[in-house]
């Protein structure tokens, strides 16, 4: 199983890094375009951004479109997928009585907005549980056992972060349709890990689809995107702008609205093609770079379950290219504090204080190899960590 050699990314070769999942990772050839791209901005930046940026940002637009199979005119560059899920809720009205369908493997940032609007305005949040072991049949009853005639805003992981399960949305969405309820999917992982067709997505439902490109696509920290139905009026901006004047900016208001939120570094979005070519080449193509990380991270999840002697959470079909392990952390130890041990011994590794018990979460991307999780499990025993069963 080939890998590229981490002299061809901008990450620090005494460092292990499995935990491309979080922050994600760029190439060289990415810094450098980034870099690039800045000092022109630096340079001039009232020309830049009066004279070039509409044109290239709306370059990068089809770009990403194209890769995550969305409309360009209903897709709109966020700083991340947390924004984005920000604007879908900001967008959709919700009342005293109301209900908010998440899941209990959700993103604590997310569900922190979830909860504020709930709270703001006197709705009530249910949490459907999903079941571990993960059963991606079993998980879909869970959450469309959850609806009611009060529910009016649902909203999924595609990947979840804490336990990196893929969730069967083909399962869901099409008890969701045609009920009038706002469906918010997160796909904070999902560009670069999965096959993605959102236009297939919001046919079947999807009101809202929300995801980074900072992460798997290895685009530069600080962009991501928001795709709407096309039946949906122009979302509302967590912060208007100049677009909410009608005859400011493209005549897409969407576009308009969004793409603009006030002085800021536009060229995170701008290097999101040079990201995808990138990715590309160093793969022979994105098709086989997801084959290729998604058999790795299997590997690599099983061995280090089979180190540790603890279990996995999902079968393979529900795994895109990280998976989660079931850990034991030692006596009077919280996961943070090994977290932060791991950090300063240069292991970038995840350990999940999950609500259902602790995880470690190992993540494949390009620059990997299956050896890493050999090692990662001699030194997670040598720190206290064991495996735990289910």
């Amino acid at each position: 199983m080939s890998s590229s050699p981490i002299d061809q990314w901008a990450l620090a070769p005494d460092v292990m890094h499995l935990n491309h999942g979080s922050y994600g990772g760029v190439p060289r050839a990415v810094f450098d375009a980034a870099l690039a791209l800045r000092t022109r901005l630096e340079a001039a930046p009232m020309k830049y951004l009066v004279l070039e940026w509409q044109d290239a940002i709306d370059a990068a637009r089809v770009a990403l479109a194209e890769l995550i199979g969305a409309p360009v005119d209903r897709t709109a560059f966020v700083a991340n997928a947390t924004s984005g899920v920000a604007i879908a809720l900001a967008s959709t009205h919700v009342g005293a009585g109301d209900e908010i369908v998440v899941t209990d493997h959700g993103y604590r940032a997310v569900h922190n907005q979830v909860q504020r609007l709930a709270e703001d305005h006197g709705a009530r949040v249910v949490i459907a549980r999903l079941p571990i072991p993960f059963d991606a049949d079993a998980a879909a009853v869970a959450i469309t056992s959850a609806l009611t005639e009060r529910t009016r805003i649902v909203l999924l992981d595609h990947i979840t972060s804490p336990t990196a399960l893929v969730l069967p949305l083909e399962r869901v969405l099409p008890a969701l349709a045609n009920r009038g309820i706002t469906v918010i999917v997160d796909g904070a992982h999902a560009p670069g890990q999965l096959p993605l067709e959102v236009r297939s997505l919001l046919a079947a439902g999807v009101s809202y689809y929300t995801g980074n490109n900072h992460k798997w696509v290895c685009a530069p920290k600080g962009t991501g995107f928001l795709v709407t139905a096309t039946h949906l009026p122009t979302p509302r901006p967590v912060v208007t702008s100049h677009g909410g004047s009608p005859a400011y900016g493209p005549p897409n208001r969407l576009h308009a609205e969004l793409d603009w939120a006030g002085t800021h570094d536009p060229t995170a979005h701008l290097c999101v093609p040079v990201a995808i070519d990138t990715i590309a080449r160093m793969a022979n193509g994105w098709r086989h770079a997801l084959a290729r990380n998604h058999t790795l991270a299997l590997e690599m999840r099983d061995r280090l379950a089979a180190a540790l002697g603890g279990d996995v959470l999902a079968p393979a079909n529900s795994i895109g290219t990280m998976g989660a392990v079931a850990i034991e952390l030692p006596p009077n130890t919280k996961a943070l504090a090994i977290e932060k041990q791991l950090l300063a011994d240069n292991w970038e590794i995840p350990i999940v204080d999950f609500v259902h018990g602790p995880l470690v979460r190992i993540s494949a991307h390009l620059y990997n190899d299956a050896d890493q999780a050999d090692a990662l499990a001699a030194k997670l025993l040598a720190v206290g960590i064991r495996g735990r069963r289910l």
